[in-house]
């Protein structure tokens, strides 16, 4: 019988966030002789022993299938070539679901190490060859400018971005680790904040509202939340995401203007314009540099106080790697420089819980106006 084989996990890993806890199963020896028997000569298949633990954690072959992005039946054939590789069931299954079995519970925090160690070797080569993979959420809002800005001030930091518009489903891919980091509102997304994920507020963008050039507030040079009382506040809600709508939801609460969530989001452009050029009760509003239609037909108007949209930067609390770290250090000392959290508390309105965010990251740092308006 083979002596049992020592592992040392160093390095945390980053790539499957969707994992329990593991911190049990790092520096562990592999202390079960007859399983380490077993493995002794084996090559394991790095998906099929990952289909294995996603299965452990969930008992639910449907739902670890999902997470994987797989068919149930793809799923169980990965764990049944697993079971025969090792020649032992891992899995009791009966009309009432599935359980561990014993070999199952004495492999699976092994099974865990090995995919750690995998993923550390992996990202150890490619850390410092790919670029970070960034969600800007869409192009027209600042986060996208914010990159090019950051990209402007640092050469060496390449980024990939991508545009989900959405933040829930900007949180999924960096948990399952598709994204490095990601910009968003942290509030209102309908369900409770991922403990495995850190956010910093980064930027506040200047909102102004826009209106079709028929509305009898298209003419006024500043609006005041008095003078909104014979408007509507327009977002689609289908199509839209869960913190946009709260930041709407809150601001028709704050100022006394009826929300209207009829429509489907479609992005800015042609479709948003049409909506507030036929109807001159609707109002929305826009980020101060979003593009309106050229012949004038939507304007758009300063209110004050200047709605202000939070983004904070996002990311995985056990990703380590400098490159990373780079840009959130650079995002901060960059807004700070840069202003883009410049906030005054008499010309400015953020809902309160997005205020408290402000205070909690900026508690001795004086308001000032920002010169881009973001």
């Amino acid at each position: 019988m083979l002596a049992p084989v020592a592992v040392s996990i160093r390095t945390p890993r980053t790539g499957n966030p969707g994992a329990a806890d593991t911190s049990n199963s790092y520096g562990r020896r592999f202390d079960n002789c007859e399983l380490s028997a077993k493995l002794a000569g084996m090559d394991l298949d790095l998906a099929q022993v990952r289909a294995f633990v996603v299965a452990a954690e969930q008992l639910h072959f449907g739902r670890a299938a999902a997470k994987l992005f797989l068919t149930q039946q793809a799923l169980s054939k990965r764990i049944q070539r697993l079971e025969q590789t090792l020649g032992e069931p891992l899995f009791l299954r009966s009309q009432r679901g599935v359980q561990l079995s014993e070999a199952g519970r004495r492999f699976l925090p092994h099974a865990r190490e090995l995919l750690a160690t995998a993923d550390t070797a992996t990202a150890a080569i490619s850390a410092q060859s790919r670029p970070l993979q960034v969600d800007v959420w869409a192009h027209a809002v600042a986060p996208a400018g914010l990159a090019r800005h950051l990209v402007q001030e640092r050469p060496d930091l390449v980024l990939a971005q991508s545009m989900r518009r959405s933040l829930p489903a900007a949180l999924q891919a960096l948990q399952r680790g598709e994204l490095d980091a990601c910009f968003g509102r942290v509030h209102d997304l309908g369900q409770s904040w991922p403990s495995e994920l850190a956010h910093r507020l980064v930027s506040l963008e200047g909102g102004v509202v826009a209106l079709g050039a028929t509305h009898p507030l298209a003419d006024a040079p500043l609006l005041r939340p008095q003078d909104l009382g014979g408007s509507r506040l327009w977002f689609a809600a289908a199509g839209s995401s869960p913190e946009m709508i709260g930041y709407m939801r809150r601001f028709a609460e704050q100022f006394g203007v009826p929300l209207v969530t009829e429509g489907q989001n479609l992005g800015l452009g042609e479709y948003v314009w049409g909506v507030l050029r036929d109807d001159p009760t609707l109002i929305t509003i826009f980020g101060r540099d979003w593009p309106v239609p050229a012949d004038g037909s939507v304007v758009t108007v300063p209110l004050q106080p200047r709605p202000c949209y939070p983004w904070s930067l996002i990311w995985r609390k056990e990703d380590r790697r400098p490159r990373l770290r780079q840009l959130i250090e650079l995002a901060a000392e960059t807004g700070r420089s840069e202003g883009w959290l410049a906030h005054d508390s008499d010309r400015d309105w953020l809902p309160d819980v997005d205020l408290a965010d402000l205070a909690a990251d900026q508690p001795a740092r004086p308001a000032r106006r920002s010169a881009n308006g973001a």
